[in-house]
């Protein structure tokens, strides 16, 4: 590749044995241009922070009364819809007596929504944990087995 850029008379840069172009060193003058351009480069992403910082205060200020009356009624009517959703949920916690701590488990819009999910959530915790015991398995009627050391003591009584 790098002979076909040379017979086009473009200048590259001598490869090593690896194949990937060597770089010469950078002298002092070499340095310091590229500390200088960094240098710049920070002053420069500063200012354009500033600036759009700025431009965006001048557009704020710019919107109309009704603008910022649209945008406070969105923000309301959003507000608006979480304390509802929130409502409903705690009185359907309430109703059903779900545990507080398990409140943000309750999800949905509508209470039939919320008044389902919480009747799930009630089943699966009242739910058995272990199974019952099979009374028909395992010995019926019969005495209890003594300790080793209790027939030790009956085995002196007599």
């Amino acid at each position: 590749m790098s002979e076909a850029l040379q017979e086009a008379g473009v200048e590259v840069a001598p490869e090593d044995e690896a194949g990937t172009p060597e770089t010469p060193e950078l002298g002092d003058a070499g340095k310091k241009a590229i500390q200088s351009e960094r240098e710049a480069r920070k002053i420069a992403d500063k200012r354009a922070d500033d600036l759009a910082a700025e431009l965006k205060a001048i557009k704020d200020a710019q919107l109309s009364d009704v603008e910022r009356a649209k945008q406070s009624a969105a923000e309301s009517a959003a507000e608006l819809e979480r304390l509802r959703t929130e409502n409903i949920r705690a009185s359907v916690a309430l109703t059903k007596g779900v545990p507080a701590d398990l409140i943000e488990f309750l999800t949905g819009k509508t209470e039939e929504e919320v008044t389902a999910k919480a009747d799930l959530l009630l089943a699966r915790l009242n739910a058995p944990k272990t199974p019952k015991a099979d009374p028909s398995q395992g010995p019926a009627g019969s005495t209890p087995k003594l300790s080793t050391a209790q027939q030790f003591a009956d085995a002196w009584k007599d």
